[in-house]
């Protein structure tokens, strides 16, 4: 099963690639009448178990440091291969070297089964501990140890004593929590000086082929006596897109985001063909291969909204998001805004939940608007202030990352930002009603509080991250960061008994006050703070890093427009 010649893969493939050539291939060996997708649902790596069949070692191998690499690399549906992610470290007598390796992120659906989020991966070194050193929006779907005990040199052949463990994720218990079912195997790998041995670890079912859009995974090895290590060899990647602050992926992994000022340069990026993604907070996505040379810049554009209608229109729309909210593209300052649909909604909290000011519960009718997907990023706020000629404020200790919320911003700044762009701050119920939907939730996603959803002190990395980082932390509609992130001005005077005489439709809090409403709490709130009904009034000159806005417009189909 774990060969580098073709000719002993008479079930699993597992054949040598050199590594001056091109994709890899696989023979194609008769097979009885069978559903094919059957046949495809076993691990090539562990299913077949073939008694007594295994690499021979050569009495005169030798122990020697050995320099290997590893590479992951997708067979797709569309057909393309892509090296997903690479790691490499040197195999010496008594320190072997560890490899975890993780493909794809699911989430639990209805039935205790999985349905996909994204096919995400990445390469580590492994440590003591289980799971995966990054935040991921799900569960991993498959996890791969590989542990490389021992290097033996035998001419010009690398023999490497190997052990797999390898994890595909089956579903989720009733608690939520992951089901993986495991296989284990240990083989002697047979690497020749300049080729690699390729490993087969998944051969995708109709299920997993339909949501990851893959159908193959391998591991790829190159091996060498370190003396002969070959020399490593970077070139850069300028890249631009029609979509600023968008992800970028390089093989798979998260580098960095696009910039409304032009291109963004990848350095250090290793030689040979390597896959460029960007993807938008809403998940649309494209991707390329860029070929890298030595030395050299690759220049490489790509355009997220190819199907976008031209249009003079300052909104255009972008079609619907994951949740089925309809999203529009606002010219002014590339963000996405959700159309939150008008009607009837319970405000505030029932009888001996929450805080005083949530009380007394009532029912609120407003009108649909739309909203800013994300809150106003930091490059948003700074194109404002360019065009307007407003000073900045001070920037926070983490700097103004053209990504991250604008924060450190008075009531008055943020209200203006959001005149600018064509727009004006949310109304207190208005803010709320995207945060719990039509049925008064306590959290956008329901009652329960998931820690792992949003940026909060209960949940997520305890530092400020890009807007939009959290896609799970989303309102019924698609907004997302209604809940942690930055704690978020609303147009209203704060009353802590405004609820009691408050109007039916359409409130826009008190005419006059001291302190305005800000909602959302923060990435150091607790969940209790984190409710989509907790309040809080703030000095409206005061500037906090820790809270930020976002912009509504009135919708013209709302207005019969």
């Amino acid at each position: 099963m774990f060969c580098s010649k073709c000719s002993r893969a008479m079930f699993v493939w597992a054949s040598v690639r050199s590594a001056a050539g091109g994709r890899c291939s696989r023979p194609t060996p008769a097979r009885p009448r069978q559903d094919p997708w059957e046949l495809r649902r076993v691990f090539s790596l562990l299913a077949i178990i073939i008694g007594g069949w295994s690499v021979p070692v050569p009495a005169s191998a030798a122990e020697s440091p050995v320099w290997t690499r590893l590479d992951l690399v997708e067979n797709t549906v569309q057909g393309p291969a892509y090296d997903r992610c690479e790691i490499e470290a040197t195999i010496e007598t008594g320190r072997p070297a560890r490899f975890r390796v993780f493909y794809g992120e699911a989430r639990a659906d209805s039935n205790s089964d999985w349905v996909a989020v994204r096919s995400a991966s990445g390469c580590a070194q492994a440590n003591s501990g289980s799971g995966v050193a990054r935040p991921l929006r799900g569960s991993p779907y498959l996890l791969t140890d590989v542990s490389l005990a021992q290097g033996r040199v035998s001419g010009r052949e690398i023999l490497i004593d190997t052990t797999f463990s390898v994890q595909r994720l089956t579903g989720f218990a009733q608690t939520g929590a992951p089901v993986y079912e495991t296989r284990n195997e240990k083989r002697t790998l047979r690497v020749s000086e300049g080729s690699s041995a390729v490993i087969s670890i998944l051969v995708a079912s109709k299920k997993e082929s339909d949501e990851f859009q893959m159908r193959e995974l391998v591991l790829t090895f190159r091996a060498s006596a370190t003396a002969s290590r070959p020399p490593v060899e970077y070139g850069e990647i300028a890249l631009t897109a029609d979509v600023p602050r968008a992800e970028i992926f390089l093989d798979g992994g998260l580098v960095g985001r696009t910039s409304v000022g032009g291109s963004v340069s990848l350095g250090a990026v290793r030689v040979g063909e390597r896959e460029v993604m960007v993807r938008d907070a809403s998940g649309r996505e494209t991707r390329a291969v860029a070929r890298v040379e030595k030395g050299h810049q690759t220049s490489l554009a790509l355009t997220l909204l190819k199907a976008l209608p031209a249009s003079s229109e300052e909104l255009r729309p972008l079609g619907r998001n994951p949740q089925g909210g309809e999203e529009f593209w606002r010219r002014k300052d590339a963000a996405i805004m959700v159309r939150v649909p008008g009607g009837e909604f319970k405000m505030g909290s029932p009888a001996g939940e929450g805080d005083p000011d949530e009380h007394p519960q009532h029912v609120v009718q407003v009108k649909g608007f739309l909203m800013d997907k994300t809150e106003v990023s930091w490059g948003q706020y700074q194109q404002f202030a360019k065009e307007s000629s407003r000073p900045l404020p001070k920037a926070p200790i983490w700097g103004m990352p053209e990504g991250f919320p604008a924060s450190n911003v008075t009531w008055d700044d943020a209200r203006a930002f959001c005149t600018w762009a064509g727009g004006r701050l949310p109304t207190e119920s208005e803010w709320e009603r995207a945060a719990r939907g039509g049925d008064s939730r306590q959290y956008p996603w329901g009652n329960n509080w998931d820690p792992w959803r949003c940026n909060t002190r209960d949940g997520g990395p305890h530092t400020p991250t890009p807007a939009g980082a959290y896609p799970e932390c989303a309102s019924p509609d698609g907004v997302l960061d209604l809940t942690g992130s930055m704690s978020e001005w609303c147009s209203d005077w704060y009353d802590e008994a405004y609820y009691s005489k408050s109007p039916a439709e359409n409130p826009a809090g008190p005419e006059r006050g001291s302190v305005r409403v800000s909602r959302g709490g923060d990435w150091m709130s607790a969940a209790q703070s984190a409710r989509g009904a907790t309040r809080q009034a703030i000095d409206p000159t005061w500037a906090w890093p820790s809270r930020g806005f976002r912009c509504v417009q009135d919708d013209p189909k709302a207005a019969g427009k």
